[in-house]
């Protein structure tokens, strides 16, 4: 069984700071992490590796070389990384992303299941998984919070409002993993050290492949288009009510009473 995870990086938002008032983001500390979906998702086919045995093949890629996220991927256990790369990625959306790894599927000859995180953490889209779905002709599962094979099937579970649901599908499918779904392993100190000298064999498990060679011209063109940015108004400071609860209630149905005047 073959698994491939896709792995994607984002500024850690710690290190970001948003000024209304100036309309401007500061990055304070330009930090990378992982993606939370992405990881929980790494860290499902890692346990399906470890219970039946699988092939996890990470799959990233970046307009600027970024080793460190396949790396960490190999670290903690992933049998193989391709990493994209090329001038492609610049603007790419989550159209452009799908029909990326629908091409990377292709050269490979096939997998049998396609994990990767919900949402994203910098933009809270959360297109990547069905689009890619939809690209491969294949069953998706959305929201997994665990994910494992019985039978030659995917049975994952999620969530449906305030309860949870098992739900099953046929390989070879395409899985979305919530963040923080499921807690991350370490990485193997001794393994992120060959890994990182290219020792152990693991610098023949990168693949680096050119988005050019996946994909024409035209399939690198985005759907998306940015027309810039903007920030909501600040914030209005409230008003402190005191009193009994009806004169309280009294207050805020006023209140609203002006708002809607206003509106």
């Amino acid at each position: 069984m073959r698994i491939l995870v896709i792995l994607r990086r984002v500024l850690d938002p710690a290190g970001i700071v948003a000024h209304r008032r100036l309309r401007r983001l500061f990055i304070n500390r330009e930090e990378y992490l992982i993606q939370p979906g992405d990881h929980s998702a790494l860290e499902a086919a890692l346990r399906i590796k470890d219970l039946g045995g699988a092939e996890v093949v990470v799959v990233s890629g970046q307009p600027e070389p970024d080793d460190d996220t396949v790396c960490r991927g190999l670290a903690m256990g992933a049998d193989g990384a391709i990493y994209l790369s090329g001038e492609g990625f610049a603007g790419a959306d989550d159209g452009v992303a799908a029909r990326l790894l629908q091409a990377v599927v292709d050269r490979l000859g096939g997998a049998d299941l396609v994990l990767v995180g919900m949402t994203t953490l910098d933009t809270a889209q959360a297109q990547l998984g069905p689009r890619l779905a939809g690209a491969l002709g294949w069953p998706q599962i959305v929201g997994a919070w665990s994910v494992e094979i019985v039978d030659g099937r995917v049975r994952a579970v999620r969530r449906d409002g305030d309860d949870y649901v098992v739900v099953e599908t046929d390989l070879p499918a395409v899985v979305t993993v919530p963040g923080r779904a499921l807690e991350p392993r370490y990485p193997d100190g001794a393994r992120l050290v060959n890994v990182y000298r290219g020792e152990g064999g693991m610098g023949e498990a990168v693949l680096r492949w050119d988005v050019a060679d996946l994909l024409h011209p035209e399939g690198l063109v985005p759907l998306l288009e940015n027309r810039g940015r903007d920030f909501p108004p600040e914030r209005e400071l409230g008003v402190r009510v005191e009193g009994t609860t009806e004169e309280v209630a009294q207050a805020v149905a006023e209140a609203l009473r002006a708002r809607l005047r206003g509106a």
